[in-house]
C-alpha cells in the first residue's frame, strides 16, 4: 500500500506527541499564529508566557491574549 508514496513528493513523516500536560480550555491564555501556516497555531497559559514569545519569535509571529467568553446561556 505505500509502495507508490514518491519521498520526493510527499516526504514521509512522524507524527510525536506533545510533551506538554494536557490543559482545560479555560485554562489557555495566549494564541500564537505563524503567518501562512495554520498547522503551526499553538495556544499557550497564562504560566506559558516566556515560551509563548519565544515560540513567536521563531515563528515570525505575535503573541495574542484569548479572551474567554462567559459561560451564559445564549439559547433564549
Amino acid at each position: 500500500m505505500t509502495e507508490n508514496i514518491d519521498p520526493a513528493v510527499s516526504p514521509p513523516s512522524n507524527r510525536v506527541a506533545p510533551k506538554r500536560l494536557r490543559v482545560p480550555l479555560a485554562a489557555l491564555a495566549l494564541i500564537v499564529r505563524p503567518p501562512g501556516r495554520p498547522a503551526a497555531i499553538r495556544a499557550f497559559t497564562a504560566a506559558e508566557a516566556t515560551e509563548a514569545r519565544a515560540y513567536a519569535e521563531a515563528t515570525g509571529a505575535t503573541v495574542e491574549q484569548l479572551e474567554h467568553r462567559t459561560g451564559r446561556d445564549v439559547t433564549g
